[in-house]
Formats: C-alpha cells, sequence, structure tokens
C-alpha cells in the first residue's frame, strides 16, 4: 500500500472542500486533518525503518493536530510528527466528509 503525508492529504481535502480558496489556512488543514482522522486510519512513519504505526483514537483525542495537520501536540509528551494516510483509501475519505458537510 502507498502512503501519503497527512498533510498533502488535507491539502487535497481542503481543495475538493474549497474549490474556490487558493489560499490553504493552516489551521484550516489542521481542522481538516482532525476530520479526516475520523474517517480513515492514520499512521506515524518511522523515518529511520520506515516501518508504519497505527496512531489510535485514543491517542488523536489526547492531543490536537497543528502546523498545518504536519504534527500531533499534547500537553504532556512529546508530539507525532511523520503522519502519513493511505492513498488508497484516501478519495471515499474525502468523498465521505464532503457528503457529510452537505448532509
Amino acid at each position: 500500500m502507498d502512503y501519503i503525508p497527512l498533510a498533502r492529504a488535507a491539502a487535497l481535502a481542503y481543495e475538493r472542500l474549497f474549490p474556490e480558496q487558493s489560499a490553504k489556512d493552516s489551521k484550516t488543514l489542521d481542522m481538516i486533518a482532525l476530520a479526516l482522522s475520523s474517517v480513515m486510519a492514520l499512521y506515524q512513519r518511522d523515518m529511520e525503518s520506515e516501518a508504519l504505526r497505527k496512531v489510535d483514537e485514543a491517542e488523536i483525542a489526547a492531543g490536537r493536530f497543528t502546523r498545518g495537520a504536519t504534527t500531533v501536540e499534547f500537553p504532556n509528551k512529546p508530539p507525532l510528527r511523520y503522519l502519513v494516510v493511505s492513498r488508497e483509501e484516501l478519495p471515499a475519505a474525502i468523498e465521505k466528509l464532503t457528503s457529510e458537510s452537505l448532509a
């Protein structure tokens, strides 16, 4: 399976949700990352081994997305970086977000 950075996935979703806006606000990308995390799995890539670890929902809920969807920060532990999502699952996840935003 192929993976892309969460920030890129959030930018693609932004373009789909807000096609008339070219500038992407980092706080909006953070919110889109949160929305994507509710409809698809997030993984953290180990940059040395390239191994992927699934980030569980409780971990996401305990933190907040920052820096344009590149990081999940926590009040009492180191942040999560190098977040990725499945390229294959992304179109369906974006579709789910767009259909829910119109409902």
